[in-house]
Order: C-alpha cells, then sequence, then structure tokens
C-alpha cells in the first residue's frame, strides 16, 4: 500500500474541519483510505505563487510523514507544479517522491492565464470582465500559468513521471457554462478540459497513462453543467465512474 499525497489546485483546498464534509478531491481520500493506502491531503495558499505553494507543501509533507519511506503524489491542475517544483528544489522531502500522477496539470501553462494577464486581449476590450482585472492583479499564481515551451522544472532521474490528460465529452448542452466561459476567455480550440490544453497536460514525447472524459472540474469530482447543478449533485452523490479513475491510478502506484 502506499503513502499518496494529494496536491490540490488554484483555488483549491486541503483537510480543514470547516470545509462541512466537502473535499476538493471529491470522496477520493476516503476510498483510497477504504483500500489500505495512507492518504494526506495538504492545504497550500490557494492563490499563491507556485514558489510559496511548493515550498508550503513540501513543509507540509515533512511535518505529516517524517521518515524515509518513499511517498507518490496525485496532483490536480496546478497541484501538478507545485509537486514537480517539490521534487526539483526542495529536495529534503522532494528526495523521497518516487511516483507523480497529474491530473489536467497545466505543465506548458494555459492560454486562460494569458488572457488574463493581456490587457490588451480583443475580450476585455468587448466584455467588462472587472474580476479578470482583479484576479490577474491580486493572484501571485497566474504569471506561473501562462504559456511557454519548456517544462520550469524538468523531470528528475528516480522518479516516475505520469499524465492524465481530460477532455469533456456528451452534447453541448450538458457542458459546464463555467468551463465554456473559461474557453471563450483563452480562445481554446483543439482537445482541452476548458482550461488547459491537450498538448500542456501531457509531457511530450511520454504517452498519458489515461484519457477522462470529463473537465477540469469533474476530474475532481466536480461537475459543473445543468448550469452548475452538477455540482449540486456531487456533493450528496459522487459522479458515475469517478472513484473507479482514482482506484486506477492507485493500482499504478502499487505496481
Amino acid at each position: 500500500m502506499a503513502h499518496i499525497v494529494l496536491a490540490h489546485g488554484i483555488l483549491g483546498f486541503g483537510e480543514t474541519p470547516f470545509a462541512i464534509g466537502i473535499n476538493y478531491f471529491n470522496g477520493v481520500a476516503k476510498a483510497l483510505s477504504d483500500r489500505g493506502h495512507q492518504v494526506f491531503a495538504p492545504g497550500v495558499d490557494p492563490l499563491g505563487s507556485l514558489e510559496r505553494r511548493s515550498e508550503q507543501l513540501a513543509n507540509a509533507i515533512a511535518a505529516q510523514w517524517p521518515g524515509e519511506f518513499d511517498i507518490a503524489v496525485i496532483a490536480h491542475s496546478m497541484g501538478g507544479l507545485d509537486a514537480r517544483r517539490v521534487i526539483n528544489r526542495h529536495r529534503f522531502i522532494g528526495s523521497r517522491i518516487r511516483q507523480l500522477i497529474t491530473i489536467a496539470t497545466p505543465h506548458l501553462g494555459s492560454p486562460v492565464a494569458d488572457a488574463v494577464m493581456d490587457k490588451t486581449s480583443a475580450l476585455r476590450a468587448a466584455v467588462p470582465f472587472w474580476w479578470i482585472d482583479a484576479l490577474g492583479e491580486n493572484t501571485a499564481a497566474i504569471p506561473d500559468l501562462t504559456t511557454r515551451t519548456v517544462l520550469q522544472d524538468p523531470d528528475c532521474e528516480g522518479v516516475q513521471y505520469m499524465e492524465v490528460v481530460c477532455k469533456p465529452g456528451g452534447q453541448s448542452w450538458n457542458a459546464s457554462p463555467f468551463f465554456a466561459l473559461s474557453r471563450a476567455i483563452g480562445n481554446l480550440s483543439g482537445e482541452n478540459d476548458g482550461v488547459v490544453p491537450r498538448s500542456s497536460a501531457c509531457c511530450l514525447p511520454r504517452a498519458p497513462i489515461a484519457e477522462w472524459p470529463v473537465d477540469h472540474g469533474g476530474a475532481i469530482g466536480w461537475p459543473t453543467h445543468l448550469f452548475g447543478l452538477g455540482a449540486v449533485v456531487a456533493a450528496v452523490r459522487l459522479p458515475e465512474g469517478h472513484i473507479e479513475r482514482y482506484l486506477a491510478l492507485a493500482e499504478r502506484l502499487d505496481n
């Protein structure tokens, strides 16, 4: 059985007594724990820079699990960038991370972040998204999520890296309005999950280990289809196939 860290993305949260049973990775920690895994879901600054978040993540893991045993990380979105930086630059704990599975992580950034940072974009001129300005100016994470041509933190020897890409299917009427908006903001085309293009979620030439038929929120069990009602339903009934996908990832860690 593995020691598994669940690393959340931007605007996310870890284990907290104030969540009232709501988890960022919806139902995942319990499902993995029920199968004998040791699971830790730390919280880091939801809007912090990559450097700040990775330092917090490294310190949290070290405090939770001192010792010499190996650790695996399953990370969503920016959490994958946090984990890669821990492995590269916080060796006091990063050297113990032997496996990293990233889900919908913008390894090469997201055009959505580019649009938020670009004050001259046509979208800003056409639509009064005042909150985009507030997000770009007050969120240290956004510059770390802009597009680039190389990884900020390259692969390290001795670590098994695995990526999951997400691409929602189904009818357009059943799509998430939230991620339809983010697609429009980032002018996303081609295969994407509403925030992250396939080309960024997959560290080529390595092939992804799985392709999930969900959008960026559905990847963690929080679909926002049906005008957001999907998330309300997910709070009381886990989406079909959601837990099974994470159990399949855990099997890979075991093997």
